[in-house]
């Protein structure tokens, strides 16, 4: 399969999600052909921290997984939102075999998710006791790519991040 074939669900917040680290892993994605959506947990448009409005694709409720060959957490203060939301955390324990990302406080709702057992995995330091009691090894590192699962410390790295998951989806 193509690269340009290979569809990618990005998750923000309803508010404050980082306008960023959305707006350049999407960049780097769609630049090579790669089709983004945009999944919520409420309809209507979602606000970034930098005033970016997005109106999401699809409701996080109805999310079909098969739909897609990767999802990807976005971080920012409305994160932590997501962090317990169920539905946030069953897509990420969903997707636990497809390229899995998230950035800045996003890979805490992968750790609630179940899915950075035994991983590399790095984040803001905020959420690095959190991804360590959930068994994952926090390397405190800009990017960390462990197999499918790639994360991020946040905005400054969204180009390799977006990058890394190109790699993972050619793999």
């Amino acid at each position: 399969m193509a690269l340009a074939d290979k569809k990618v669900l990005m998750v923000v917040a309803p508010t404050e999600f980082d306008g960023a680290e959305f707006e350049i892993t999407r960049k780097v994605l769609e630049n090579r052909g790669l089709k983004v959506k945009v999944a919520s947990t409420s309809p209507g448009t979602a606000r970034a921290t930098s005033g970016l409005m997005v109106s999401p694709d699809v409701n996080l409720d109805d999310v079909k997984t098969w739909d897609y060959d990767a999802v990807i957490f976005v971080g920012g203060p409305g994160a932590r939102q997501l962090l317990d939301h169920e539905k946030a955390t069953k897509l990420a324990k969903d997707c636990e075999y497809k390229v899995l990302g998230a950035l800045g406080l996003a890979p805490g709702i992968l750790a609630n998710g179940g899915v950075v057992k035994g991983k590399r995995v790095t984040g803001d330091a905020s959420v690095a006791s959190l991804l360590r009691q959930k068994d994952g090894r926090f390397t405190n590192q800009p990017l960390e790519v462990d197999e499918k699962l790639v994360t991020a410390a946040g905005a400054r790295y969204a180009e390799y991040f977006g990058n890394a998951i190109l790699q993972a989806l050619q793999k």
